[in-house]
């Protein structure tokens, strides 16, 4: 095989890395020949998303492969699912995960937006199939995002093959190939007190939606209310609400987003955007979330279950009755009362009782989570 030069190929990913090669462009340059003698002049790109998890991309240029004499070249934007949420060029690798340590088969960064591979063909476990008329290098580009501390995700890894196939006509191309999903699914909403209610919202806050499909990237819009006859009275708050994959509050892998009577602590998470919004009434609390996946688990069902409880309108806040968010390194509570969130990174203790506290368990669910629309 003919090796172009250093400067050559390093000119050619600098040009490709930042726009000068689109979807379609000739290769220049000497032919290659295989281990048998045979002469291929030219080679495709190819790339092609598997079932489980496919990057989107308006413009089908999440994943771009460039081809050369010796080396397969590929570019990956940082917003692979276009969600807005950008990945890390550590979790990105050519290859299986024996090469994910080797700098050649590992992404790095040319700008804050893209991410480039540049392997030999040879190289990150490629795998050589020779035809009558071609001779085709095939791999795997791999995303493997690390889990949060809590061990939750709001990206789902993926696996892309791609190849560089050599033939006599020539064209360098990149496709991402993608297939719609068809759900169908419904959300089912229980209480264990009618008194307490836990709702999905649009997106104004304005009524209720019955859609159960979300995507990686959405923001869900949780109403918690108490509407007993006295709610004029009462003052509701959020004890706790844990994500799971299965009703069972207790089954394992679980997720505490809110915990420590009333401290939202997914918002702690790096690019949060969960948080309680300001209070409208007494007797309810408006909660966004960002939608997450549990780390390695395939399954994309997810249950929310939160205890509730109203107070006393008299008994505004107190370390055990509060609604705390992290904004900007440090805790707040929507109520006012900023001293009662101060346990919120420690444990919360009871210092004072209200006798006539209502208590009530709600569940949502099940909402599908899924990778990319």
């Amino acid at each position: 095989m003919v090796v172009a030069g250093h400067s050559a190929s390093l000119a050619l990913l600098l040009s490709f890395a930042f726009g000068a090669a689109d979807a379609i462009r000739a290769l220049k340059g000497g032919p290659i020949v295989d281990a048998e003698g045979r002469e291929f002049k030219s080679a495709t790109a190819r790339t092609d998303a598997e079932s489980f998890s496919r990057p989107q991309s308006n413009d089908g240029s999440s994943i771009r492969v460039q081809c050369t004499e010796a080396s397969m070249i590929i570019v990956v934007n940082a917003d692979l699912y276009k969600t807005g949420r950008l990945m890390s060029p550590g979790d990105l690798f050519l290859g299986e995960a024996e090469h994910s340590e080797t700098s050649q088969c590992r992404a790095f960064a040319v700008s804050d937006s893209e991410y480039v591979i540049e392997a030999r063909l040879q190289d990150c476990g490629s795998k050589l199939s020779i035809s009558e008329d071609s001779v085709i290098y095939s791999n795997k580009l791999i995303f493997s995002p690390a889990a949060s501390y809590h061990g939750i995700t709001r990206m789902t890894s993926a696996v892309v093959p791609v190849s560089c196939h050599y033939k006599r006509t020539h064209f360098v191309s990149s496709n991402t190939q993608q297939q719609p999903l068809t759900l169908s699914t419904s959300a089912q909403h229980s209480t264990g007190n009618s008194a307490f209610s836990l709702k999905l919202m649009a997106d104004d806050w304005k009524s209720e939606t019955f859609s159960s499909v979300f995507y990686l990237g959405d923001l869900l819009h949780l109403m918690a209310s108490y509407t007993g006859p006295d709610a004029g009275q009462r003052r509701l708050f959020i004890d706790s609400c844990v994500a799971t994959l299965t009703p069972d509050a207790t089954s394992v892998p679980r997720y505490y987003f809110i915990e420590n009577h009333g401290c939202v602590t997914d918002a702690k998470e790096e690019g949060s955007n969960t948080r309680l919004k300001p209070r409208t009434r007494a007797d309810l609390l408006q909660l966004q979330l960002d939608a997450f996946l549990f780390h390695h688990d395939p399954r994309n069902s997810i249950f929310i279950t939160c205890q509730l409880k109203a107070t006393s309108e008299i008994w505004k806040s107190s370390p055990i009755s509060k609604a705390c968010n992290y904004v900007h390194s440090r805790w707040e509570n929507v109520d006012g009362h900023v001293g009662v969130c101060q346990c919120c990174d420690s444990t919360c203790h009871k210092r004072s009782v209200d006798d006539t506290m209502v208590c009530g368990t709600v569940t949502l669910g099940p909402l599908m989570i899924f990778p990319s629309k």
